[in-house]
């Protein structure tokens, strides 16, 4: 299970760190690493949004779902520091929230289904 959500979590993006190529100017590594901490604050608040409303549709992964979320979680302490991946994290989660009171639970379960599948991410077993 570590392999599949350390996949994951590189297919998303760079890692934190940033691999920036020697050739890269500094704006393109910081670029990379917005995007990277974007993303596994994404990822965070996705999980969160699935274990909330998800699980009267579909039956859920949990060890999946919540190995996701602390392996992000965890990302971004170490690249962020605690209180502003805290910060960015409870950020997402209001975001993530109206973005399903907007479209409807039904809709955003089903779109995040569709993206998990195509990433092969078995957070859904249904």
């Amino acid at each position: 299970m570590r392999r599949t959500l350390l996949a994951v979590l590189l297919a998303a993006a760079p890692l934190p760190g940033g691999f920036a190529l020697a050739e890269d100017a500094p704006d393109t590594a910081l670029s990379k690493r917005t995007e990277t901490i974007d993303g596994l604050v994404r990822i965070v608040g996705a999980q969160a949004g699935i274990v909330l409303h998800c699980r009267a549709l579909y039956t859920v992964d949990d060890a999946i779902s919540d190995g996701l979320s602390r392996t992000a979680r965890r990302a971004l302490e170490a690249a962020l520091g605690r209180r502003r991946a805290e910060t960015a994290i409870a950020a997402e989660g209001q975001r993530a929230a109206d973005e399903i009171a907007t479209v409807g639970a039904d809709r955003w379960c089903a779109d995040q289904r569709d993206i998990l599948n195509t990433d092969g991410v078995r957070v859904f077993l249904d």
